[in-house]
């Protein structure tokens, strides 16, 4: 809609006052009629009332021309122009600066709602002026702008026809903000945001008071969401992350969401591994409720699985499968590396005798394969280890240490026990550092341990950690019976955690993450007997045992959990030396295209990252002489949920307060910006000074008949 707006309008005043002359003029001199009386004057009076009328006409046309001639001098004079909106023109000028937020989430593919998202952008443009800017942005959970503010027309809509629904979930306030910062930079012209999308109420849960848009912003929310929408979500899974054959069963469990106002009978729930469909569960769903899918899962053979609980197919598909991955294992394996054999009594003694007899007392309730040498096994047999002990190992060698340090990186578990042997500088040089293994540095060993008169106890244990937990409960085990006569006193690393103390406070049990998934413990007494007598006591087999199942099967909290869009670490081996090396890794999306990353030996982590995750599913990652793993990426479940808030009430949100004292006052900047803005559109002068032109001519031709 178009006005029209003068830079001088005292001018069209002047040009009514000019109109007016010629008006006074005529009427001051206007001929009166004067009577004579004539004898037959029949054929004179016709002849000269013919002559009158004529002239008469003459004189009223030229009167008009006259008129016209001064009112349009004065409008052309005050330089005329069109200008949209002239309401707002008087303010901003007539210039439209327009930004529109199209809603890319994973809710905007809800039946036909994006397809129609875009038909609605289209129409807006099209409804665009040529003379105004146009700017539009992509909204998930962060804003992108694919074309800047007054960018060409053509492009935004090729933008708009090629757009695509992400996986990702909703945030309007960070659009709006990137719109609002955009809009701010604008001194001229009228500033208009156009929201695009089903109005999703979780898009606003971060909104606080400082996300108003500035006063001068005029927004308009275009809903394009069904009003009652159904949809089933699988929102949570719960999954072992080892499946070991021992006498408990391991159960999956899959939570489903009905965010529909029906309920929900007979639905079907399928767990899928390795492709195939395993179990399939029927649920009963109330309106907007929750149910659990229980499944039972085991497995006969070694490996690592991967697999998904899905969904029948409605109108909201993505949300209809979750991924997971877990291993399953017959037994936990686990090598010791010991000192030599030495001879007491009648039988042959070893740092790991006791350790032995508690795996085969307790191989009913945790299968496990010991295995056992005395010097650092090559990598290929680690790589089948699933815990390590160095059970009072003297020294190791930069090789050794090299291969154990790759193994721990990889995920594998280490428990690092003290002793008579131990060679504590060697230790430091190899496995210690920043970036080392060790969660702790020795200073010295204390105690006696022929003085069994003089101990020590456990006094502070972490009954939170995972270790400890079983033994939380009175009566589940007492640690405070064991003694301990000599221990090494140590000093934690800045990324270990003493989960254990003495009743002197010196720390008795270090725990330390290394690498991706791999993890430490140090315990600053043997695991014999020749320092303490924890092995006499009821607790040492269960502690044994929940420590080894710690860190070989690990908890379901340790397992990543990652979402469409997250950066992935993932570890890069190093060389038998210790010493870093090049390394190519290739990791293949769901559909199975592929990213090969590399890694820099000048680099000083162990890690590459990638980011390309924006297709939720199954992810493997393969290197040169390792095995295949695997992660998986799921969608935020919180999108799942399709209400929406009111457009009012979001009008009323978003919409900031002027300030009175100068919201009619534009500055001396804005006006002189204004009339610069509408310079050209006030062409319009020229036509008329042509038409004044034209009508003088005329009036001269005339006025010379008459």
């Amino acid at each position: 809609m178009f006005g029209l707006g003068f830079l001088a309008p005292l001018f069209v005043a002047a040009g009514i006052v000019g109109a007016s002359i010629p008006i006074i003029l005529h009427l001051l001199n206007r001929e009166r009629a004067r009577r004579l009386v004539f004898s037959t004057v029949r054929f004179i009076q016709m002849s000269h009332q013919t002559n009158v009328r004529r002239h008469k006409l003459k004189r009223l046309l030229l009167l008009l021309m006259r008129i016209l001639i001064l009112a349009l001098l004065g409008v052309a004079f005050a330089r005329p122009f069109l200008a949209a909106a002239p309401v707002i023109t008087q303010k901003v000028g007539g210039k439209r600066n327009a930004i529109i937020i199209l809603d890319t989430s994973y809710s905007m593919q809800y039946e036909e709602t994006f397809e129609k998202a875009k038909e609605e952008g289209v129409k807006i443009l099209n409804g665009f002026d040529s003379t105004d800017a146009a700017c539009l942005i992509l909204s998930s959970d962060s804003a992108r702008v694919v074309a800047p503010l007054g960018s060409e027309f053509s492009h935004i809509r090729s933008a708009l026809n090629t757009a695509e629904a992400t996986y990702k979930p909703t945030d309007y306030l960070d659009a709006l903000q990137t719109a609002d910062e955009v809009l701010q930079s604008i001194a001229i012209g009228q500033k208009q945001v156009y929201l695009i999308g089903d109005m999703q109420k979780r898009g606003w849960d971060n909104f606080i008071e400082t996300d108003k848009l500035n006063p001068d912003v005029q927004i308009e929310f275009v809903n394009v969401g069904v009003e009652q929408s159904q949809n089933l979500a699988i929102t949570g899974l719960s999954v072992p992350p080892v499946v070991l054959n021992e006498q408990q069963a391991s159960h999956l469990v899959a939570r489903v969401h009905n965010f529909g106002d029906e309920p929900v009978e007979n639905l079907p729930v399928s767990l899928f591994i390795d492709g195939n469909v395993i179990h399939t569960i029927e649920l009963d769903i109330e309106p907007d409720d929750m149910v659990d899918a229980v499944f039972r899962v085991d497995f006969k053979n070694e490996a690592t699985h991967t697999g998904w609980v899905e969904l029948p197919e409605d109108a909201l598909e993505v949300d209809n499968r979750r991924y997971f991955t877990l291993q399953s294992l017959q037994a936990i394996k686990v090598h010791a590396i010991r000192n030599q054999s030495r001879t007491e009594g009648s039988y042959q003694k070893t740092e790991t005798f006791f350790m032995k007899m508690a795996f085969a007392a307790g191989s009913d309730a945790v299968p496990i394969d010991f295995s056992e040498s005395t010097t650092v096994p090559n990598a290929e047999t680690l790589a089948r280890a699933d815990v390590l002990i160095l059970a009072d190992v003297p020294r190791l060698s930069p090789a050794e240490a090299g291969r154990i340090k790759n193994y721990v990186a990889a995920g594998g578990g280490l428990i690092l026990t003290v002793g008579n042997n131990l060679d504590a500088d060697a230790y430091e040089q190899h496995l210690g550092g920043e970036t080392g293994l060790m969660p702790c540095n020795f200073v010295q060993a204390v105690g006696d341990a022929f003085d069994r008169q003089q101990f020590r106890v456990l006094a502070t244990i972490e009954y939170e950690h995972p270790i400890f937990a079983p033994f939380k409960e009175p009566n589940h085990g007492d640690f405070g019976k064991a003694r301990f006569y000599r221990f090494y006193q140590a000093v934690p690393t800045a990324d270990a955690d003493v989960i254990a103390a003495y009743d002197d406070g010196s720390p008795a049990l270090f725990e330390k993450r290394y690498g991706d998934l791999g993890r430490v413990l140090c315990f600053t007494s043997t695991i014999d007997r020749d320092w303490n007598d924890l092995p006499i006591r009821a607790v040492y087999l269960p502690f044994l045992h929940e420590s080894i199942k710690y860190l070989a099967l690990k908890n379901v909290d340790t397992t990543p959990d990652y979402r469409v869009g997250d950066s992935i670490e993932i570890n890069v081996e190093m060389g038998d030396e210790g010493a870093q090396r090049s390394r190519e890794v290739a990791v293949f999306n769901p559909n199975n295209v592929e990213t090969r990353l590399q890694h820099d030996e000048t680099n000083t982590t162990t890690s590459v990252f990638y980011t390309d995750t924006m297709l939720p599913g199954i992810y493997s990652i393969h290197a040169s002489g390792a095995k295949s793993r695997y992660f998986v990426v799921n969608v935020d479940a919180t999108e799942s949920d399709l209400a929406s808030r009111d457009i009012e009430e979001l009008q009323s949100m978003l919409k900031g307060t002027a300030d009175e004292s100068t919201q009619d006052k534009p500055t001396a900047e804005l006006v002189a910006q204004y009339h610069e803005d509408v310079e050209n559109r006030q062409d319009v002068w020229m036509y008329l000074m042509f038409a004044v032109f034209a009508l003088a001519v005329t009036e001269m031709f005339l006025a010379n008949r008459v």
